[in-house]
């Protein structure tokens, strides 16, 4: 048992090795260009407009995606060529986290995430797909140098809209139990400017990870192993509405509605042994979410008063409660018995309630051909009730164990004015400048009571210059505030790691200035490519700081989410797609990577480190081949990503899956207009590392945070064969409309 750690790749070679290969097609991309005929595009452009016009628009017609048999517009979008999905960051404000995607030119007034939004959109509901790259006047959404726009068909009552529909069921490795998801979506015409679109979903995700762990002392000799195991089971319903209406020529009025209550369970187990193989402990738990729910109700109303005045208004509420108990009960092989013979009995009991109320407004102006100007203010109220209650029974009844900051609320309102102008200074260049001011008080009461006011203006500009009918430069410089969490204000446990966080109401945002370059080429119809090169100062980095409370023993040091200093993030990144024709008609290959480099100084050692929890680098390459005369197409995909680290006060764990992520499918639409498609995903099921390693505290400075020292006092190492991202999977969808 001596030799548990296994061997394995450097990941940051491994990963600049796959990198190289992903970027590999690039190297090729001129001569498969020149080797390809010459492509058509009025075939599969709209016949006003050309493919890198001075507005940067290329759209492509619904035949365009045919020969993917798409069943969604997600199918549809996840195919246009050179463009990723992006569901928006983490930023305060809803018009700071907008993705970039539209339908029929607006951001639909939801904070759920648009790649979600796009699997409730039926493909024969789509006309056509602009993707436009660089500033545009005409959309909802400022700040994305490049976006793809949905346009659907209105629909008609009689029309006979068709149903979609989605079946899949899944074999989830080590779990040996099947799991599935069905989802219908229909649009009705309510009248002939009316319609409603109804999506229902039932998740369900059966799982399981197991995982091996050596505990070694500081000189590296084995004391103890543990097998660990997780089994999940999610089980929810999920129906969402979105009702559009055109009372007037003038007026366009939305609507929609989700909610989606959850059954959620999850075991999990510990057994400790000794070196020899005896056994030491375990640990064995249940965690029931007994009432979860999440809701939202959102809509919005545009007026336009003409062509050149227009004035929108959005309002959005959403809304989460999650009951959580979780019960541990502990054997070991002496022990005082306690109820039912149990050594010890550890519960938790969590209540979370939260929300969010939020509303916008704004007025577009068009004052001549050159200028687009939005001005308007936004206001928000969120709020995060948290209670956590902790007990400890070792046979004379349960105890209550305090924790600090355990039962909490925070809230925070928050007023946004903003001023917009995209400026087109000449047919190939434009420049978009905005200025949004944010005005901010956080109030957090229970065991901790704190007030907290923030101000933050926030500018951000961007140059696009259309170099050419197939070229584009874009350039953009921004500030902007990271959304704060409002989970890491309150304290949470993890029994089986025996690891706390402590709520900090002292946490304040990230904020950064961010410069972007990037230059984007088209190869045609179906082939493009996208460079980018970004650097990023950021103020009060978030990661884990220690903190010292007083409790009823005296002081004491715990991990707590909080800023540590200054620190800079640069990278870059490449995306693009890739016909092989005429080597190989009908496939593709598509392509996209990310290498980067932060630095900071540690707070505890002061030396510099790259951030908490973010990766160096990562890669996905997919290919596919489309066999028109079989109906029917198959394709593989690669996904490769670099370790990752956290710093605690006594601990630092590194996180590592050298392998990459493999998948393959094979999918037709031979059978009576059904799409079946078969996955098998992560097939090479690449294990998953943890390694935690324990510092001991200065005997002459028992209170400095002992990883400090740089004295190891052990070392915990996690082989893990299946988890987040190393479990294989098999699955059957089938999919259609009637």
């Amino acid at each position: 048992m001596d030799n548990v750690k296994p061997k394995r790749p450097h990941s940051r070679a491994v990963g600049l090795a796959a990198l190289a290969a992903s970027l590999a097609p690039m190297a090729l991309a001129p001569v498969a260009m020149a080797q390809q005929a010459p492509v058509d595009p009025t075939k599969v452009v709209s016949p006003d407009v050309k493919p890198g016009s001075a507005e940067g628009v290329q759209a492509f017609d619904a035949a365009y995606f045919r020969q993917y048999n798409p069943v969604t517009a997600a199918d549809i979008v996840n195919r246009v060529p050179g463009f990723e999905i992006d569901d928006g960051e983490a930023l305060r404000g809803f018009g700071a986290t907008a993705g970039n995607v539209l339908v029929n030119g607006e951001r639909p007034s939801s904070k759920v995430l648009i790649s979600e939004q796009l699997k409730r959109i039926p493909s024969d509901s789509v006309i056509r797909v602009e993707l436009i790259s660089g500033s545009a006047s005409n959309v909802d959404v400022r700040g994305q140098t490049q976006l793809v726009n949905v346009v659907l068909k209105q629909a008609k009552q009689g029309g006979g809209s068709p149903t979609t529909w989605v079946l899949e069921v899944r074999d989830i490795q080590y779990s040996e139990r099947v799991s599935w998801n069905s989802q219908l979506t229909k649009t009705f015409a309510l009248s002939d400017n009316a319609e409603l679109t109804i999506d229902l979903q039932t998740p369900n995700l059966r799982g399981r990870g197991d995982s091996f762990e050596a505990v070694r002392n500081a000189s590296g000799q084995l004391i103890r192993y543990r097998e660990v195991f997780g089994q999940p089971n999610n089980i929810g319903l999920q129906g969402a509405g979105v009702l559009k209406w055109r009372p007037t020529a003038q007026d366009t009025v939305s609507f929609n509605a989700q909610y989606a209550p959850t059954w959620n369970t999850q075991n999990i187990g510990s057994e400790v042994f000794t070196p020899t193989g005896a056994f030491e402990s375990a640990t064995f738990g249940l965690s029931e979410y007994k009432d979860n729910y999440t809701a939202e109700i959102g809509g919005d109303w545009e007026h336009r008063f003409s062509p050149e005045l227009s004035v929108k208004g959005i309002v959005l509420a959403t809304a989460t409660s999650v009951d959580q108990d979780d019960v541990f009960r502990i054997f070991t092989p002496t022990g005082t018995a306690g109820p039912g013979g149990l050594f010890n009995t550890r519960t938790q009991i969590r209540t979370t309630e939260a929300g969010e109320r939020l509303a916008r407004g704004f007025a577009t102006w068009r004052p001549d051909g050159a200028h687009t100007i939005d001005i308007g203010v936004e206001g928000a109220f969120n709020f995060r009730d948290t209670t956590l209650d902790i007990f400890n029974n070792t046979g004379g009844g349960p105890v209550a164990v305090p924790l600090p900051v355990s039962d909490t609320r925070v809230e925070e309102t928050r007023i946004e004015p903003f001023i917009t102008d995209v400026w087109k200074l000449s047919p190939q260049l434009t420049l978009e400048s905005g200025f949004t001011y944010e005005a901010s008080t956080i109030t957090q009461t229970g065991d901790e009571e704190k007030e907290s006011e923030f101000s933050y203006p926030k500018p951000r500009a961007t140059l696009t210059w259309q170099a050419g009918e197939a070229d584009q430069i874009r350039a953009s410089v921004s500030r902007e505030i990271a959304q704060l969490d409002f989970t890491e204000f309150a304290s949470s446990v993890n029994f089986i790691d025996d690891s706390s966080l402590i709520g900090n109401p002292d946490l304040e945002p990230e904020k950064a200035w961010r410069a972007r370059a990037e230059w984007e080429h088209k190869f045609g119809a179906r082939a493009a490519l996208t460079l980018a090169v970004f650097h990023e100062k950021v103020e009060d980095v978030q990661d884990f700081i220690p903190r010292t409370i007083t409790t009823g023993t005296g002081p004491r040091t715990f991990d707590a989410p909080g800023n540590i200093g200054d620190g800079t993030r640069t990278g870059m990144e490449v995306r693009g797609a890739l016909p092989l024709a005429p080597l190989l008609p009908n496939a593709e290959v598509r392509f996209s990577g990310l290498w980067q480099e932060t630095d900071v100084a540690d707070p505890i050692t002061g030396e510099s480190r790259r951030f908490s929890g973010e990766k160096d680098w990562n890669y996905n390459a997919s290919f596919r081949h489309d066999l028109p005369e079989l109906k029917a197409a198959w394709g593989v995909s690669a996904l490769g990503q670099s370790d990752r680290q956290e710093f605690k006060v006594i601990e630092d764990i590194l996180y590592d899956r050298p392998g990459a992520r493999v998948d393959l499918f094979a999918e037709t639409s031979a059978y009576g207009g059904v799409t079946i498609r078969v996955t098998a995903a992560n097939i090479f099921h690449p294990e998953e590392f943890r390694d935690r390693t324990f510092y001991q505290a200065d005997p002459l400075d028992p209170a400095a945070p002992p990883r400090g020292t740089g004295n190891i006092l052990r070392t915990e190492e996690r082989k893990q064969k299946g988890g987040p991202e190393g479990t294989q999977l098999f699955s059957v969808r089938v999919s259609g409309t009637f």
